[in-house]
């Protein structure tokens, strides 16, 4: 059974003092972010949140479930007429989820570099992004494109240089 919009709308609104809180939907029921963060699902018209210490000692009545089958058991929270208790809920529970190496790989993946020359290697942490695509584009044409089999072959191939992955690339178009 789908979750009903208004729900999930609630939800939502009584959750809304902890943070910038929005929703995803997701194959009927919804995932449930703070400040970008997932903290939580909405299934079944049901409330889950994920299970950290600090939200269980926040929780009046700790309920392990799972939001649908196959899922790790999360806190079910029952109690959702109460917007204070949900906030201090949402509040407990998100310092656990952003954890400093979360926000490291973040970091790292903000100061990538693009490569100056074909002559650099590839780096294993590799990020196919619109600069790279730019980078490519001004040794391959205009008309190039991330392909899935090119960004397997980049991510297997870390230690190469982009010399070879424009030849590799090369291969794979026909050019």
């Amino acid at each position: 059974m789908a979750c009903n919009v208004d729900f999930v709308q609630f939800i939502v609104d009584q959750c809304s003092g902890a943070g910038d809180i929005t929703v995803r939907k997701m194959m009927g029921d919804y995932c449930i972010y703070c400040n970008g963060v997932l903290f939580g699902l909405i299934c079944d018209n049901n409330f889950y949140v994920k299970v950290t210490e600090a939200g269980e000692a926040v929780l009046e009545e700790v309920e392990l479930r799972q939001p649908y089958e196959g899922a790790k058991d999360y806190f079910y929270v029952g109690n959702v007429d109460n917007r204070d208790y949900l906030e201090d809920i949402v509040k407990a529970t998100l310092p656990e989820l952003v954890s400093p190496k979360a926000r490291s790989r973040k970091q790292a993946r903000k100061n990538r570099q693009v490569p100056i020359s074909l002559d650099e290697v590839i780096a294993p942490d590799l990020v196919c992004s619109q600069d790279l695509r730019a980078f490519f584009q001004q040794h391959l044409g205009p008309d190039f494109r991330f392909k899935v089999e090119f960004q397997d072959w980049l991510h297997r191939n870390a230690g190469l240089t982009y010399r070879d992955a424009v030849e590799a690339y090369k291969q794979f178009v026909q050019i």
